[in-house]
């Protein structure tokens, strides 16, 4: 292993660890992988592991174009499909967060697309663009992962049926932070709804916001 994957590991952890200390995830539950940069290769959660147990050694290195496991004993992430299909469809993308927050599985539950509003978008400005929801799928299915590849053409995440969300970025610190912010913003949406209908920001602040995502170097 050298150096660039082990630290790419070290970080992982990382990022594991704070997703769960936020309560973004519980259990088993959500994955998490980093692209190998210039490979064709990810590092992935493997299958049965808790967000707050994983140490740097118990990631997975997977092959993207055949799901072949190139280094580890366990089974790889259930959600190993999607992860590779978003690696191939954002050449870009060095992280991918899946996670079951709170407030993004009740918005997604009941099919409510989370409207840009409020400023925690300066936190995360791709995600101006528009968080889409994706069409309901098994778990770990080839239908779930295509399903999410579309809802993602051109947006940085989405909010899964009943599953909670998927988010990207150029580095996996990106990805998580969008994935954090999707989650402010899904419960900016919910506490809105109790009180009137969300309203997003005016169309030049969208605007503004995702050039500023362009200008800061994020992906989007």
């Amino acid at each position: 292993m050298d150096e660039i994957e082990a630290e790419l590991r070290v970080r992982l952890t990382k990022v594991c660890r704070e997703l769960f200390a936020e309560g973004l995830t519980h259990g088993t539950m959500g994955n998490i992988s980093a692209r190998l940069s210039g490979t064709d290769k990810c590092i992935i959660k493997p299958s049965g592991y808790c967000f707050c147990d994983m140490e740097p050694e118990h990631f997975i290195e997977v092959d993207i174009n055949t799901r072949e496991v190139m280094h580890g004993s366990v089974k790889p992430s259930i959600e190993t499909p999607f992860h590779t299909e978003l690696y191939k469809q954002w050449s870009e993308a060095g992280g991918v967060v899946h996670i079951h927050p709170k407030y993004s599985t009740i918005l997604s539950v009941i099919g409510e697309e989370i409207v840009p509003m409020g400023l925690e978008l300066f936190n995360a400005p791709a995600l101006a663009k528009g968080i889409p929801l994706s069409r309901f799928a098994p778990p770990g299915t080839e239908e779930l992962a295509m399903n999410i590849v579309e809802a993602m053409k051109e947006h940085v995440a989405c909010l899964m049926p009943h599953h909670g969300l998927t988010a990207i970025g150029k580095s996996i610190e990106e990805a998580a932070m969008n994935a954090k912010v999707v989650e402010d913003l899904a419960r900016l949406h919910y506490e809105v709804m109790l009180v009137g209908k969300p309203v997003p920001l005016p169309d030049s602040m969208l605007k503004m916001l995702v050039e500023l995502a362009n200008k800061k170097g994020y992906l989007v």
